[in-house]
């Protein structure tokens, strides 16, 4: 068991073959933090090679298909493209196939940390990561093939898994409460802001929001625009504002465009001037859009942990959540908290922010000592300990509720 170099842990990095959301910057930060240990040596699959070229193929996929196909007629560029891209084909599922086949086996790992729900058999105890029950608990809020996967994911996770982790202590109580783990199965690897989360300059934030085409002092949201994230009743708040108000403050969502649209989409044609939807955002652009922020607001319904919430603390930003556990948990006790279903409370919470400046000064002032609390070698250290429970004993069988 083990090597010179400790423990040996393989980590699927599938889920940073498309464009990251939040279980791919989660996943790439616990692997930094993870190459970082002197007590465990790391091997992410698919290896930074073959993720790389994974990458490219599925952001172009319809072009490389299009060359592999031999052309009718063979000009000479056509015959090259041709030539090159199926030779890279055949790598790809070459080594594909052998890095599956060799590297999860005990005569080269010790422990498989699964991050995003794709279960694969192998001969290794495995780790699951998970981030919320939103699926089994709520499952209107996601599309049904996405609900029947994950469902399936669970059964077999439940079964088979030898350890999970969580990324909030709430997560891990509802675990226990919801799905019956034993609680000494179930390990906590907090999730952290991202490196560049760090406060910055006006004059260089004001500079580099031009760019966008945003002027600081906006209230904000990050996320996929997605029921869940109750963006209607954020965007019923603020129209409540009034004009002068809207017009200092606008409101900027920021993300990608999920499932489950129509009802927010109804409610943004109705909303005045001064709604900005910004789209999926580069993560180079994500710290500047936190610093440029009057106020992060997140009215979510549920959450795993709250990665926005930490980030623009960790800016030394002022946030305003809703009541939801896992959101609370990280936000801190300075942190103002309005249920999710009240449109009053959040009118009132961003007139209050939008006329009284002094009101979110003192959470600004202890943001980054507040999201200091929270690292990423502080997951990693809680993803090293389960991994060694995980390689002990195998988890007692157990069922859904």
């Amino acid at each position: 068991m083990g090597d010179a170099n400790g423990m040996r842990i393989i980590i699927s990095t599938r889920c940073l073959i498309n464009r990251p959301a939040g279980i791919g910057h989660n996943t790439a930060e616990l692997v930094r933090a993870l190459s970082r240990r002197s007590d465990a040596s790391l091997l992410t699959y698919p290896s930074p090679t073959l993720l790389a070229v994974s990458r490219y193929r599925e952001n172009h996929l319809g072009w490389w298909e299009k060359k592999l196909i031999p052309p009718r007629r063979w000009h000479a560029t056509d015959r090259v493209a041709h030539s090159l891209i199926s030779r890279a084909e055949q790598w790809y599922i070459r080594n594909h196939h052998l890095q599956r086949d060799t590297w999860f086996t005990k005569a080269k790992s010790d422990v498989y940390v699964e991050p995003n729900h794709e279960w694969m058999d192998t001969h290794l105890p495995t780790v699951v990561v998970i981030y919320d029950l939103s699926i089994l608990k709520h499952p209107e809020w996601h599309p049904e093939k996405r609900v029947r996967d994950h469902r399936n994911f669970f059964d077999i996770a439940l079964k088979k898994a030898s350890g999970f982790v969580t990324i909030s202590e709430a997560i891990r109580q509802e675990l226990i409460d919801y799905l019956g783990v034993p609680p000494h199965r179930i390990g906590i690897a907090p999730s952290s802001a991202r490196t560049r989360m760090t406060p910055g300059r006006p004059a260089s934030t004001a500079r580099n929001l031009s760019r966008m085409g945003l002027k600081p002092g906006y209230f904000l949201h990050v996320g996929t625009l997605e029921p869940r994230k109750n963006l209607k009743i954020l965007v019923r708040a603020w129209g409540r504002l009034d004009a002068s108000s809207r017009k200092k403050h606008p409101l900027v969502l920021a993300g990608g465009t999920g499932w489950g649209m129509d009802d927010l989409e109804q409610e943004i044609s109705r909303a005045p001037a001064g709604l900005v939807r910004l789209g999926y955002v580069a993560e180079n652009d994500i710290p500047t859009l936190y610093r440029g922020a009057h106020a992060l607001t997140m009215p979510t319904w549920y959450e795993g942990f709250g990665l926005p919430v930490i980030e623009m603390r960790a800016c030394g930003g002022a946030v305003i959540t809703s009541l939801d556990p896992a959101v609370r948990e990280v936000a801190g006790d300075d942190t103002p908290g309005i249920a999710a279903n009240d449109v009053a409370g959040w009118t009132e919470a961003l007139r209050r922010a939008a006329e009284d400046p002094s009101w979110l000064e003192p959470q600004r002032l202890h943001g980054p000592a507040r999201a200091a609390q929270f690292t990423w070698d502080k997951a990693a250290d809680g993803m090293i300990r389960t991994c060694q429970m995980a390689m002990g004993a195998p988890l007692e069988r157990t069922s859904a509720a």
